[in-house]
């Protein structure tokens, strides 16, 4: 599947706002892939990020150790990560978390700057997607899809068709346009999960609430 496709959002038509959308955390990127060259060469700084947003979108709390006990498993490590690279996960933990649970929406996705090459910021997209899709299947372990508002399962088939896009040969103009998009799409698709997620449980514990409690005379 190539990049530009058409994607419809789950909750609508997209529309991009220049004062809310923001697509990289530019300060964190180069010094987790420095890390991650020597700890786990096989992963993508962006593909981690991922997974720690799926996990809070899921609505895990993700606080260290478990956060990096998580990471590490995905990453096939059996001695832990460093200091140095704890300290980034913590803090890109943080500021996740403050935007899943803050009014601004404002969520960062951990992404190569735009000048890097085209085909470089597409593939670090859909491994964000894979890496998202994988901590969200652990923080909802044991849950169904079926019981999944339709929203959200949308929401979550569009992360996992876009993980599998194809990387364009050629950095046209078109092609930049559309990746924008995509991105935005990722970015509200993440916060309606964890919206639509709590949702789901506030409603079944209000539900069993009242199947437990007594029968008034």
């Amino acid at each position: 599947m190539a990049v530009n496709p058409p994607l419809a959002p789950p909750c609508g038509p997209l529309t991009i706002r220049s004062d809310v959308m923001t697509t990289n955390e530019s300060d964190l990127f180069a010094p987790l892939a420095a890390v991650l060259a020597t700890e786990a060469p096989r992963l993508n700084p962006s593909e981690l990020q991922g997974v720690i947003c799926g996990l809070l979108a899921a609505g895990m709390t993700a606080e260290e150790p478990e956060l990096c006990g998580v990471l590490a498993s995905h990453a096939g490590l059996r001695d832990g990560w460093s200091s140095a690279a704890t300290q980034i996960f913590s803090t890109l933990r943080q500021r996740a978390w403050d935007a899943f649970h803050g009014d601004t929406l404002e969520l960062s996705l951990l992404l190569p700057d735009e000048q890097q090459p085209l085909a470089e910021r597409v593939g670090a997209l859909a491994v964000w997607c894979e890496g998202f899709m994988v901590g969200f299947g652990t923080g909802t372990a044991g849950m169904k899809d079926s019981d999944l508002p339709p929203s959200l399962q949308e929401a979550i088939a569009d992360m996992a068709a876009i993980s599998q896009v194809e990387v364009p040969e050629d950095d046209e103009d078109d092609a930049e346009g559309h990746l924008e998009q995509v991105i935005e799409h990722c970015r509200v698709s993440a916060l309606l999960v964890f919206t639509e997620l709590a949702l789901l449980r506030r409603r079944q514990k209000s539900d069993n609430k009242k199947t437990v409690e007594p029968t008034r005379h």
